[in-house]
């Protein structure tokens, strides 16, 4: 068993810090997630080397965790971020990096990425916070890292409709005659566990080919990320696409203060660029329509992705966000 007796000072140091810069509708996000991910029965310590770095000079302080994953094991991971002025988080950032060096010989370093699950990353380019599942960070952060030689590597953005009805209508295109035999199954909150072991295995078959930091999860990672995940968790707002009852897709979203918010859509690779998504996408607006809901979002979505690239009249890019890289030498 790991040393974990670093994340009860990395938290009180996290926690100190952001009382000093972040504002109190972001710093309290912040600290959820904090308290969530930094607790010694988190099933994420088991995979990964984590080492804490805490920077506190001339009345100036910095946070950071650099992580490398078994399961990644040609890359560096830094998160848990904070400073309260550039200079010791460049510092800090400066010590994590030298730290993968020499100890795990690595040369690529992404960040901020909170660990290696799927739910906290990317900084957010506002400094303030709309929906649930969006990072919240003080927005000069981002220089923050530039300075420590980190480059923007993926770019993510958020949109907001507000005549999706017109939107399905003009534009959502069923699937051709081949794909008929597709059902669209219903979360079925009576056997939920089955129904997130669905979706378990569909995110570990979609995500990991997608992205650099994002690893199969185990279980139960994905147990304990998904056991406070209210509201953006909402049976009546998912659903599975079916192949002769193979799970091949599903949609989650979910209703949050009179929108409905659309937080992942994925398709296994073969099954993808034959329009099944839009099954998905339908479904949730005609369910969103009855619920009266009147605005939807499509959350944090990577630039370049298929659903960024299906973008619309009338949808609007209204967030943005990045992940960064950091080569060294």
């Amino acid at each position: 068993m790991r040393n974990l007796n670093f994340l009860e000072d990395s938290l009180k140091q996290l926690k100190n810090i952001s009382k000093v810069v972040y504002n109190k509708k972001i710093q309290a996000v912040a600290f959820d997630t904090w308290n969530k991910d930094l607790q010694k029965n988190n099933p994420l310590w088991k995979y990964v080397d984590a080492k804490s770095f805490i920077v506190n000079t001339n009345g100036e302080s910095a946070h950071v965790i650099a992580l490398v994953d078994k399961r990644l094991p040609n890359i560096g991971i830094v998160g848990y971020f904070a400073c309260t002025n550039p200079s010791t988080g460049v510092e800090v950032l400066n010590k994590a990096t030298q730290w993968l060096k020499v100890k795990h010989g690595l040369k690529d370093v992404y960040g901020p990425i909170n660990g290696t699950i799927t739910k906290d990353y990317r900084f957010n380019l506002k400094e303030d916070y709309l929906i649930p599942g969006e990072p919240v960070n003080p927005n000069w952060y981002v220089d923050v890292f530039k300075d420590a030689g980190f480059e923007v590597y993926n770019k993510y953005v958020s949109g907001i409709l507000r005549h999706y009805k017109l939107f399905i209508k003009l534009f959502i295109k069923n699937p051709s005659e081949k794909y008929s035999d597709i059902k669209i199954k219903p979360f079925d909150d009576k056997n939920p566990v089955e129904n997130l072991k669905k979706y378990h295995d569909l995110m570990n078959a979609v995500f990991p080919t997608l992205s650099i930091y994002c690893p199969d999860l185990s279980w139960e990672e994905r147990v304990y990320n998904f056991s406070d995940l209210k509201p953006m968790f909402s049976p009546r707002y998912c659903y599975f696409l079916e192949d002769k009852n193979k799970p091949i897709g599903f949609i989650v979203s979910f209703p949050y203060e009179k929108q409905l918010i659309v937080k992942t859509i994925a398709v296994l690779p073969n099954y993808r660029g034959k329009r099944l998504s839009s099954l998905l996408i339908k479904k949730v607006h005609d369910q969103a329509s009855k619920d009266g809901l009147k605005v939807a979002v499509y959350s944090t979505i990577r630039a370049g992705n298929s659903i960024y690239k299906m973008k619309r009249p009338g949808v609007r890019i209204h967030r943005r966000y990045i992940t960064m890289h950091k080569t060294l030498s």
